[in-house]
């Protein structure tokens, strides 16, 4: 999912938190957003550069490789240790990190789980024959041709295809926008 989809998501959420939580909204707002950075930092460190813009790079190019050390503060055991340190210390700060991040978990597992099944319908739809090329592929990856601007519309099949790892490729070379799920 996209930062801005996130923040959109995230600023909904905080709304409808509002009138229970008031002045302490930003607290699960920042922390929902902010979990992100988690992947930035492993950039900056894997690769030996702070350059948002090549973060930004790297994360765009089709399917990038995923190392869980990429997604710690994503990690159940950091959610674990936070709910527990929580839990003893009775501290509403934490509790409320806690939800935002939670909140942002629970967006990225239903993002997941979307991107999943459109391309295990989209690969039966086209019989895993790449759209772009042709060739029948046991495996096909999905692309994003067009990011919907409204969110209920987001997993619209129709801004979708299944391409071959060849034509995925080129068409993020071409500069066409992404979305993909391996």
């Amino acid at each position: 999912m996209h930062v801005h989809e996130h923040a959109k998501l995230s600023v909904a959420g905080a709304i409808v938190a509002l009138p229970w939580l008031k002045k302490d909204v930003w607290i699960p707002l920042a922390s929902s957003i902010l979990i992100d950075v988690d992947h930035y930092l492993w950039h900056a460190v894997a690769h030996r550069t702070v350059s948002l813009q090549a973060a930004v790079r790297y994360f765009a190019q089709p399917n990038p490789p995923q190392f869980q050390q990429m997604r710690l503060l994503h990690h159940p055991i950091v959610l674990a240790i936070l709910l527990v340190v929580a839990v003893r210390t009775r501290s509403r700060i934490l509790w409320l990190i806690l939800a935002g991040v939670l909140f942002h978990v629970s967006l990225d597992t239903v993002h997941v789980a979307q991107l999943k099944s459109l391309k295990q319908t989209l690969s039966e739809k086209a019989q895993y024959i790449c759209s772009e090329c042709g060739k029948h592929y046991e495996e096909l990856e999905l692309h994003t041709v067009h990011c919907a601007s409204n969110l209920l519309d987001r997993y619209n099949p129709c801004h979708f295809v299944v391409l071959c790892p060849e034509c995925h490729e080129k068409a993020h070379g071409e500069g066409v926008h992404l979305d993909l799920i391996r």
